[in-house]
Parts: structure tokens; C-alpha cells; sequence
């Protein structure tokens, strides 16, 4: 079957899935609360949720499309972000081609795969901006061994060394940097008690 309508037709499945809202609210109901829960009660949640979703994986690479119904579950329990935007607009979209290629199902394997190395996706995302960089990328997550370039660019020093060559590449400006974009469930975390501990000091003055 073709990759492209495979994927589309994940995507459909997913969508439909996260238009129902009574899913999100059942996720969520339990944490409800007047005043601002307890972060460990707004992490538990945020797991709860992401469980609930067909072919979880805990390292696996989020959406935007995913984390918007999540953080406006958040707000029914109590939660509400003080800039939600500053969140959402460093996740990437379901029409990205990282995602697309991603959530194949030869991509998902992948994902396990590369999980453990540090900054595994920001070095992906960057090599699929480079030139020729999205067939590369197609072939790595296709081809067998792919993921010991992520190993090697990720963990050996002449990985290292690589990446400076290829940020003197064409578009390839500070390859060995993180992105800043937010990739997995336990960096949206991060993100999420930033602005919950922003929030907290904002209510304390109250």
C-alpha cells in the first residue's frame, strides 16, 4: 500500500479521534478542582491522555494536532497557561514531512530505536532541512541501520565533528544545537511546569 495514503489514513483515524471531546474530558474529569491541581496531578493527566491514544509511545514524537485538545482539557481542570501559543507554535504539525515520514510504520520503529539518544529529533529535523535532506532522511528511516547515524551525530565526538561540517552547509547553520521545538510528551512536560510555576507565583499574589 502506498506510504502517503497509509499515513493519511492514520491521520483520519487520529483526527476523528481527537474531535471527540468526551474522550478528552473522560481523560481528564478525575483531576477537575476549583483552584489550581497539584502539578504532579496535571502530569498524571498529561500521561493519562497521551496513553489514550491509538499506538502510544512514550518517546514517540508529538503533534500540535495532539497537544491543542490536551491543553484545552488542562484549562477545564484548573490549569490555564499563561501563553498556550508559546507552546503550540514550537511543536511541529501533522503536515510536516518529519511527522509524516515518522509515522509510518517502518518511521514508529524507528523511533524506539533512536529514543535513548540525546537530541535524536532535533538532529532528525535538521537533516530534513538540509538539501537532498528529506530523501536522506526517507532512507535512513527506511533503510536498515539508520539509526547509527543518529547514534554517531548524537554521541561520538566525530559525530560532533560532523555537524559543525554540515552547519557550514547550506541551511545547515548550527546542526549539533537543539531546535528548541518541543518533540516528546516529557518536553512538553517541561514546557508545561514552566508556565504552571508562572501561573502558581501569579496566584500567590492574589
Amino acid at each position: 500500500m502506498n506510504i502517503r495514503l497509509t499515513y493519511m489514513r492514520g491521520v483520519l483515524v487520529f483526527v476523528v479521534a481527537l474531535a471527540d471531546v468526551g474522550l478528552i474530558e473522560d481523560v481528564l474529569a478525575q483531576d477537575k478542582t476549583p483552584s489550581l491541581p497539584k502539578f504532579d496531578k496535571i502530569e498524571a493527566a498529561v500521561w493519562r491522555y497521551f496513553q489514550s491514544q491509538p499506538n502510544f509511545q512514550a518517546t514517540a514524537l508529538i503533534t500540535k494536532e495532539q497537544v491543542e485538545p490536551l491543553l484545552s482539557g488542562l484549562a477545564r481542570i484548573g490549569f490555564n497557561l499563561p501563553d498556550p501559543k508559546s507552546i503550540l507554535d514550537k511543536i511541529p504539525a501533522g503536515n510536516e514531512f518529519l511527522v509524516a515520514e515518522l509515522y509510518t510504520p517502518a518511521g514508529r520503529k524507528f523511533m524506539e530505536r533512536i529514543a535513548k539518544y540525546p537530541e535524536a529529533y532535533d538532529r532528525l529535523d535538521r537533516l530534513s532541512r538540509l538539501p537532498h535532506g528529506r530523501q536522506n532522511l526517507h532512507d535512513l528511516i527506511q533503510g536498515f541501520g539508520g539509526e547509527t547515524l543518529i547514534q554517531y551525530l548524537t554521541t561520538a565526538s566525530g559525530g560532533k565533528e560532523m555537524g559543525k561540517m554540515i552547519s557550514n552547509a547550506p541551511r545547515g547553520a548550527d546542526f549539533n544545537k537543539p531546535t528548541g521545538r518541543i518533540y516528546t510528551v516529557q518536553m512538553l512536560l517541561t514546557q508545561l511546569e514552566e508556565q504552571y510555576r508562572a501561573a502558581e507565583k501569579k496566584s500567590a499574589k492574589k
